[in-house]
């Protein structure tokens, strides 16, 4: 069996309830709910599994707390809820590059050049749902995982593919290994799981409509939400095989790969079955008229809390902490073989409450097949990596709705965690800092030369939009407290942060509300950045790539000075003077909102060959057009320099959408998504992009002579609307 060596980093203690002493009199969370996050950030060791059993539920008691504080509040109210319901709610808990000649290779059984999935950090691998080695391309095809020979690029045709178990979203490639991330229940997956302790609290799923919704007694146990993380020997192209699937509680955040390590974020949603309204009180939230007593409102409110902690204090540590399995050979896990994702020997606590699910950062070692894992009570949306650390970030945001006067509302803090790699590759929890403001996605973080870069936005609420502004705080590691050693604020007032991305000891951040401020940021001292130069345009850039020393190619949204927005926009800026940055040239496709990319809000759908400098982006969109909707999807591409955007034909895949029998207006309106390019792989000359239907390939020296090979990817029968008799609902 695989060896698992966890441990469990979990809530402080955060309530010394006297049940309705949780708030102040005006109304605010009291000092026990722990709700300052202006607080420096930390984990505290726990000492013993009777204080991580007593931290977990205490962050379970602090939720529910919340929850039913705001319901007495709007019971107790004038003017009465208006959405408030006197019935059951449930509680969740997470409200490339080569460089090669351009020689002619296409006789040779290896082509010198193709591009690799595009990254935020060369070396540090993020998976994907297509990756390629130049001969062979291997895409995630609904269940399957697809082997496709791709060179020569005429002779391009599937070899074989494996269904795996679940719902595989992507995969890392390593030379005749595929590591699969997937999703699905723990029915699935595990056999012999155990029927539902009545004695417990009930953590089934929440479900629609009323409970219990259909769900047998035992369905919180059979069907919660597992990760998978499965390896696939490809050595055999034409029959792909299952080595050794691991299975995780919990959804996958995010993942990376260094070397033989995969690192893998995990959140596991814990749902107890609560009540937050108390019996009988579906009329307390229509108005004044219908209103009972204030001591009967609050004596029933206090009742429900205490039903509350009784039931939440009846569960154990097992009940609360993630656990993991192992199978082999493509076979169910056993159930008895699991072990929990945490040791009470080593428990951390952050020091403000973070929310009641729990986030697991699991190591697995390729070679070895060991895993650790360390698990963060709390709701981490934001996962970095660099060759020195992971980095788990969240902010406050989830807990905005408790205040009742915007007047009252705290400022946006950001939490942010280290764990640092050791000597063997595995991360372990290293230090903790916070910053001021939220941070937009992944590229907001960037670690250069011991020091972490990050930033944010310091946002007042949408009533305050005007007030908002945005910074960019230099983190220092100095014994365990990630430390603030230099701070740059005041980019963009009234304005949010729409792209960044830090290249070496500069930083570039774009702010946008009705033009583009574009910010250098000289960090070459980090203990005191500076604005080197802005610029201001129309639009914005939401994605920033390094094109070539001192330029960027940037992905976005067209505009005008009146903040009108258009449509998609690939621009090049030229920062060689970085005190003069300048838009040296731009290319649109599509006008306005009906017109959009992946490659906006997804980076692995911006496809930048530096090899030929040909840049591909998915381009989806309404059109004027006689077919039903007017949908269009196409794979849009250019010939890119430092100087000059070439646009070059587009490519479609309608052409498989008619094959499919979507060529009547029921079919186009229940399936055009189908035919939708997400993706793009470059060999040599070649382009080859993806839709969910199948795969055509296209010589990007002559784009008249059409596709030079088309695979399709999926049988037209596993999609029985194609094929609707008349237009009507699924």
């Amino acid at each position: 069996m695989k060896r698992f060596k966890l441990g469990l980093l979990v809530l402080t203690p955060v309530l010394a309830f006297a049940l309705h002493g949780c708030a102040d009199s005006d109304g605010l969370p009291g000092e026990s709910m722990n709700l300052d996050w202006s607080k420096a950030a930390a984990l505290t060791a726990a000492s013993d599994c009777a204080q991580a059993e007593e931290w977990i539920e205490e962050a379970f008691i602090t939720q529910m707390v919340l929850n039913v504080e705001r319901n007495r509040r709007c019971a107790l109210s004038s003017g009465g809820c208006g959405w408030g319901l006197g019935d059951v709610a449930f509680d969740e808990a997470f409200t490339q590059t080569s460089n090669a000649d351009q020689t002619n290779t296409e006789d040779k059984d290896t082509p010198e050049d193709f591009s690799e999935t595009n990254v935020q950090v060369e070396g540090v691998d993020e998976a994907d749902r297509v990756k390629t080695d130049g001969v062979h391309i291997y895409v995630i095809s609904d269940q399957d995982l697809v082997v496709l020979k791709s060179w020569p690029a005429a002779e391009t045709q599937e070899l074989g593919r494996i269904r795996l178990d679940g719902y595989p979203s992507k995969f890392f490639l390593k030379g005749d290994k595929a590591i699969v991330m997937g999703q699905t229940n723990l029915y699935s997956v595990v056999d012999g799981i155990p029927e539902k302790d009545d004695d417990g609290p009930d953590t089934r799923p929440a479900s629609p409509g009323d409970y219990p919704g259909g769900y047998s007694e035992d369905y919180h146990r059979d069907y919660r939400p597992v990760t998978t993380v499965t390896i696939v020997d490809l050595a055999d192209k034409a029959e792909p095989k299952v080595e050794t699937t691991y299975i995780f509680d919990g959804y996958e955040i995010d993942s990376r790969s260094i070397d033989n390590k995969v690192y893998v974020a995990l959140n596991r949603y814990i749902e107890i079955y609560l009540e937050y309204w108390p019996e009988d009180s579906s009329g307390w939230y229509y108005g004044q008229d219908q209103r009972i007593a204030e001591d009967v409102i609050n004596a029933a409110f206090d009742k429900l809390i205490e039903e509350n902690i009784r039931i939440i204090k009846s569960g154990t540590l097992a009940d609360w902490l993630p656990m993991g399995w192992v199978a082999q050979g493509g076979e169910k896990a056993n159930y008895e073989d699991g072990q929990t994702l945490g040791s009470c020997e080593n428990l951390y606590a952050p020091s403000v409450f973070s929310g009641q699910a729990l986030l697991s950062l699991a190591t697995l070692d390729l070679e070895t097949g060991n895993v650790e894992a360390s698990t963060v009570q709390g709701e981490w949306g934001n996962v970095y990596a660099s060759h020195e650390a992971v980095y788990v970030a969240s902010t406050n945001w989830g807990f905005y709705w408790w205040w009742e006067d915007k007047d009252d509302f705290p400022s946006i803090q950001t939490h942010i965690h280290k764990f640092a790699f050791n000597k063997s590759g595995f991360a372990n929890y290293a230090a903790s800092g916070k910053v001021l403001g939220y941070a937009i996605n992944q590229f907001a973080f960037d670690e250069y030369e011991g020091k972490l870069r990050v930033a944010t936005t310091d946002d007042k609420g949408w009533w305050n939009s005007d007030k908002s502004e945005s910074r960019v705080t230099v983190l220092e590691d100095k014994g365990g407290e990630l430390v603030e050693i230099g701070v740059v604020a005041g980019l963009g007032l009234g304005e949010r942060i729409h792209g960044v991305r830090f290249i070496g000891d500069q930083g570039y951040v774009v702010t946008y509300k009705q033009i583009d401020p574009l910010y250098v940021i000289d960090l070459k001292d980090p203990t005191n950045p500076t604005v080197a130069g802005e610029l201001k345009i129309p639009g914005f850039s939401s994605y920033i790539h390094p094109l070539e020393d001192g330029f960027l190619l940037t992905a976005g949204r067209d505009g005008d000075e009146e903040g009108n927005v258009g449509g998609v926009k690939i621009e090049i800026f030229d920062v060689t003077d970085p005190a003069n940055p300048k838009s040296v040239t731009k290319a649109v496709v599509g006008d306005g909102w009906n017109t959009w990319s992946e490659a906006l809000f997804n980076h692995k759908a911006f496809n930048f060959f530096r090899a030929r400098n040909l840049l591909a982006i998915p381009v989806s969109g309404w059109v004027d057009s006689d077919d039903f909707w007017g949908y269009k999807s196409e794979l849009a591409l250019f010939k890119v320099t430092k100087d000059e955007i070439e646009t070059l034909p587009t490519i479609s895949h309608m052409n498989f959408f008619e094959d499919f029998g979507g060529n009547d207006h029921c079919g186009r309106y229940g399936g055009y998504w189908q035919a939708t390019i997400y993706r793009s792989v470059f060999v040599e000359d070649y382009v080859y992009s993806l839709s969910t239907l199948g795969m055509q390939v296209h010589d990007t020296r002559d784009f008249e002579q059409g596709s030079v090979a088309q695979v399709t990817l999926l049988d037209a029968k596993s999609f029985p609307y194609f094929n609707w008799d008349a237009c009507g609902g699924y």
